[in-house]
């Protein structure tokens, strides 16, 4: 299990290097064929202006659109558990909580392989 997050998590980190880098050389090679016509600065300012309008457009239009409130869950049921879960949080540390789970897992996992005499 452990194996496979970790290998899941150096797929992602090496998907956004890819990403960004990727994203990176594009814009390169866009000034470079921009040069002559706009010279240097000029080709920065329009292929900086290029990568970063759009995305800031669209999250101004998120984050403009109207949104209608979601309405309130009419079943109490949960009530009863989210209070306790509060008392949990309130009272105990998490860190030893999360110290012990990690605890009794490695504990399972390295006498997992001991045979029973």
């Amino acid at each position: 299990m452990f194996a496979r997050l970790t290998a899941k998590a150096i797929f992602t980190a090496c998907a956004i290097a890819l990403a960004f880098f990727g994203i990176g050389f594009l814009g390169l090679a866009l000034c470079t064929a921009l040069v002559e016509l706009l010279g240097v600065a000029g080709a920065y300012a329009l292929v900086g202006a290029l990568f970063l309008l759009p995305p800031l457009i669209w999250a101004l239009v998120l984050m403009s659109g109207s949104r209608q409130p979601k309405p309130e869950p009419q079943n109490n049921s949960g009530q009863v558990a989210r209070a306790l879960l509060a008392a949990v949080a309130r009272e105990t540390p998490w860190v030893a909580i999360v110290g012990a789970g990690l605890a009794g897992a490695a504990e399972m996992f390295l006498n997992r392989r001991k045979t029973r005499k």
